[in-house]
């Protein structure tokens, strides 16, 4: 009955081919369009200061990842940048929306160690909640 096995093969995988370009025309013909938020970002120059950190901790790509994911979502956070050879994460603040703590505090609950860096290179601030003796 069914004596040409590839034959029958490559018809079913040519016909669930064609079935999947027609199921997904939408996404393979039209490309994603931006959000009107990403949009809007895009047409707005916003006045930004940078803040330089170093960052302790991170051994691969995947905690680059995670650390500028989460403080990217940070109020006030345009760009994050991080160089992963010099443990050294560049924020782009909003110049009036700048949070320096939160932004030390969400990386500490990620497992790592953030210190502000002055414009010189040296750091700076270890923690806010220091008290001294």
């Amino acid at each position: 009955m069914f004596k040409n096995m590839k034959t029958i093969y490559a018809i079913g995988f040519a016909i669930m081919t064609i079935f999947g370009a027609i199921y997904y025309k939408d996404i393979l013909l039209n490309p994603p369009k931006k959000t009107p938020e990403k949009e809007l970002k895009d047409q707005i120059a916003i006045e930004t200061v940078d803040r330089k950190f170093n960052i302790q901790g991170m051994y691969c790509d995947s905690c680059k990842g995670k650390i500028e994911k989460s403080v990217s979502k940070l109020a006030g956070v345009v760009n994050v940048r991080i160089d992963q050879a010099t443990n050294e994460m560049v924020v782009s603040y909003a110049k009036s929306n700048e949070n320096i703590q939160q932004t030390l505090s969400t990386v500490k609950e990620l497992g790592y160690t953030a210190g502000l860096k002055s414009n010189s290179g040296k750091l700076q601030v270890l923690d806010f909640n220091v008290t001294f003796q």
